[in-house]
């Protein structure tokens, strides 16, 4: 049997990742009159080079018949690096091309908040919504009918080990959805943040930002590679340590993200060397 309490948050969690961003685009259409269509594109966006561009390369990389699948699933180190890479270039290229070719003349310091929200929107979407829509009706259906009952229900399901999805479901607590959903808040504020660093890099003509974009990218990737390196072996004391150096990072990222973005307007450049000085030298 699942727990009321697991049901219930991973209810609340459901409707708060479709919610959440919708809200926070209606709330700033309604105080700043922004432009809704960079929120459009944040979608291309994510589904072109979160999505597709990723596909193409792990079929390339990651095919069992290939030289490559053996040792990159033989080595975690390996593994997280090769995600970082894939993914901080591609989902940062993506960003970049938007902002320099798609919507150059979008200037308003909103945009990069709007086309994150977006990005983020639809990658919550794919990443989560169906498996947690998954977990609440195996719940559900548990609770409703026992263990035999759910055997008995989901055995003619093809590729469904259920013993395994009855491990998997009963071993769900709340702390789970809490932790779950701290990942996902993070991931949100990682994807504006990344945004607002790679729209200053593109109209203050500042590549470093760019790049920093990337590592930044890059480096948030390893906590999701090593879960997912590990699959179900790794347990919540492992994930914490994960979860808080994930933390670190987009509260770096997010630091600098809210210098760039107060700054933009103010008529002056803010250089990377000026970042973590107490009184730094900001460029006309």
């Amino acid at each position: 049997m699942v727990n009321n309490g697991v049901v219930i948050s991973l209810y609340t969690l459901l409707v708060a990742i479709v919610t959440f961003p919708i809200m926070i685009i209606i709330l700033m259409k309604i105080k700043r009159k922004i432009k809704f269509s960079p929120f459009l594109l944040g979608l291309l966006v994510y589904f072109t080079f979160g999505v597709f561009s990723t596909t193409v390369i792990h079929t390339i990389f990651l095919n069992p018949g290939r030289p490559t699948y053996n040792f990159l699933n033989g080595n975690v180190v390996a593994y997280s690096l090769y995600f970082a890479v894939v993914v901080g270039v591609l989902e940062e290229f993506g960003f970049l091309l938007a902002f320099k070719k798609i919507i150059p003349g979008y200037d308003e310091k909103e945009t990069p908040i709007t086309l994150a929200l977006g990005n983020a929107w639809l990658e919550v979407i794919m990443v989560c919504f169906l498996a947690l829509a998954a977990y609440i009706a195996y719940a559900t259906k548990l609770n409703e009918v026992g263990e035999d009952g759910f055997r008995e229900f989901y055995k003619d399901i093809e590729n469904l080990n259920v013993e395994d999805t009855l491990s998997v479901i009963e071993s769900i607590t709340v702390m789970d959805v809490i932790m779950l959903a701290v990942q996902r808040v993070a991931y949100f504020i990682m994807h504006i943040s990344l945004s607002v660093i790679i729209f200053y890099s593109v109209k203050k003509n500042i590549i470093q930002y760019f790049w920093m974009a990337v590592i930044f990218r890059g480096l948030c990737t390893v906590p999701g590679a090593v879960e997912k390196f590990n699959a179900d072996a790794l347990a919540m004391g492992s994930k914490i340590p994960l979860t808080i150096y994930l933390l670190f990072v987009i509260g770096v990222a997010c630091f600098i993200a809210l210098k760039l973005y107060k700054s933009y307007n103010m008529g002056k450049t803010l250089y990377p060397s000026d970042l973590f000085k107490k009184q730094p030298q900001v460029h006309l």
